[in-house]
């Protein structure tokens, strides 16, 4: 990812952050050559700040592994489109590029994440539940779709649901950094009632 537009995703509050740790394709299984050209493109047109070539360049690059049945090739596209479209400010059009890489990939844990991260980011927050849950069932073992759950419950208000996720959080190898801040989170959410209200994070813990 970009440096500009990695700073441009975590100034949207999506948690793209975490996201990024997941960049790349599922598996051994690689975009087509022709695929793949679309795509080196599409990132050179976005460097020159000419949008509409990195669009024209995406949106080929997704008809081209479609055309020519390339699930990792479709999986890349959409999410590096899905990504640019996120810096864009095209929130909309993002979801719909990832709802599609699941649609054809229903078992990619990262992308339903970034899904869910984005979903959050529009407001959607019972979509974004569904898809950051799909995530978690995907990758037991991942700790960013939890610690995305955890932030996206405590927000809203439902601290025992926030709970649960931190302290399933626990039971996996975390970053000492990392563990202690779930610790933390969960000390704040053991106050009774409305307490550490103002401690509520609008991120949760990073998984970094």
């Amino acid at each position: 990812m970009h440096g500009a537009r990695l700073l441009r995703l975590a100034a949207l509050g999506l948690l793209l952050a975490t996201a990024c740790a997941h960049r790349g394709t599922s598996g051994s299984a690689q975009p087509t050559a022709a695929v793949r050209a679309q795509i080196d493109h599409a990132e050179r047109a976005e460097l020159a700040r000419d949008h509409l070539t990195a669009r024209r360049h995406y949106q080929a690059a997704v008809a081209l592994a479609a055309a020519a049945g390339d699930t990792a090739g479709g999986r890349l596209a959409g999410r590096e489109f899905a990504e640019t479209l996120v810096s864009w400010g095209e929130l909309g059009a993002a979801v719909q590029e990832l709802e599609r890489v699941v649609a054809a990939s229903p078992d990619d844990a990262a992308t339903w994440h970034d899904l869910g991260i984005i979903r959050h980011g529009q407001g959607d927050v019972a979509g974004a539940t569904v898809a950051l849950t799909r995530a978690k069932q995907l990758a037991p073992g991942d700790a960013r779709p939890r610690i995305a759950l955890g932030a996206l419950h405590w927000k809203h208000g439902d601290r025992a649901a926030a709970r649960r996720e931190y302290q399933e959080l626990l039971a996996l190898d975390l970053p000492a950094r990392v563990r202690d801040k779930v610790q933390w989170a969960l000390t704040q959410l053991a106050r009774p009632g409305d307490e550490g209200a103002t401690a509520r994070p609008s991120s949760g813990p990073s998984a970094r």
